[in-house]
């Protein structure tokens, strides 16, 4: 049982995550500029990530900058910039918080089985066709 909580706690902290930010960023008034509200929230994510990382490292763990850069790091850094950004123009653009993220990440999915299968060697299953697909209809239905 234990094993299966220590499982789920990193989903649930996503998925908290997650809520959190398409609640907030649906809500970041008009007036304010999108990419100064970047700048923001990511000195608020830096703030936060020192002191976690401070609190998580172990004592006997030493610091090392050559940790903090990999080009694979600034890949992600610069994937989340743009769906920071592409959230924050959508939801100005009048996509509800109810189906931008739905729709967003039903389409990435789909994508990520194609991704899988074609550089990580990962086997793409009847099931997960069915889960394409289902995905699309989802994505189609939530326009409607």
């Amino acid at each position: 049982m234990t094993e299966r909580i220590a499982a789920l706690a990193p989903v649930l902290l996503v998925v908290s995550g997650s809520l959190m930010y398409h609640i907030a960023a649906k809500s970041i008034p008009k007036a304010f500029d999108p990419v100064a509200s970047l700048v923001g929230l990511y000195a608020t994510a830096l703030a936060g990530g020192l002191l976690v990382y401070a609190a998580a490292r172990p004592a006997s763990a030493s610091f090392r900058w050559s940790r903090l850069w990999h080009p694979t790091i600034a890949a992600v850094g610069i994937g989340a910039l743009m769906i920071e950004i592409g959230f924050l123009l959508a939801y100005r653009g009048a996509w509800p918080v109810s189906t931008a993220s739905v729709a967003t990440n039903g389409l990435v999915a789909v994508l990520l089985v194609a991704v899988g299968a074609t550089f990580f060697g990962e086997t793409v299953t009847t099931l997960k066709v069915i889960g394409v697909l289902l995905c699309l209809l989802g994505v189609t239905l939530l326009q409607r």
